[in-house]
């Protein structure tokens, strides 16, 4: 099994590093601008790229306000399916916090995890962007879904 582990300190609240993880607009400001989240524990989340053509969904398994947020992919590529994402928000001085970040429990170490490594770094600078600026800047846009 490997797992990609990402770290980023954020100049904002644990709250405001929450919402942008978990409501469809924060999402939408940092990761892909097409999706809809899950607004309770069991709830599914959806994601949307390459002009619609690729989809995601995530079982929010775990959600604990401004601390932990635990999703289970259970549609979308193969090497996905089973992994999971899991988001912990811990408290800094002032309006400060950590977010330690985990995509576990790939099967490989090859085929898609070295790209999606990497991606998950470049959306980490893209959280940390949105969440202390406020200016949405989506990495990947639908362009179908654009008028």
């Amino acid at each position: 099994m490997a797992d990609s582990l990402h770290q980023v300190t954020i100049e904002a609240s644990p709250a405001v590093v929450y919402n942008a993880i978990t409501e469809t607009q924060g999402i939408q400001g940092w990761w892909t601008d097409t999706c809809e989240t899950a607004l309770k524990e069991g709830g599914h989340c959806h994601f949307w790229f390459d002009n619609k053509q690729t989809h995601f969904t995530m079982e929010a398994t775990r959600l604990l306000p401004n601390q932990r947020v635990f999703w289970l992919c259970i549609d979308g590529p193969d090497e996905w399916i089973g992994t999971e994402l899991w988001w912990e928000i811990s408290q800094g001085s002032n309006e400060h916090c950590t977010l330690d970040f985990k995509h576990m429990n790939w099967q490989r170490d090859d085929g898609l995890f070295p790209l999606c490594n990497s991606t998950w770094g470049s959306l980490m600078t893209q959280l940390k962007h949105y969440c202390e600026t406020g200016e949405a800047n989506p990495y990947f846009h639908n362009l179908a879904c654009v008028s």
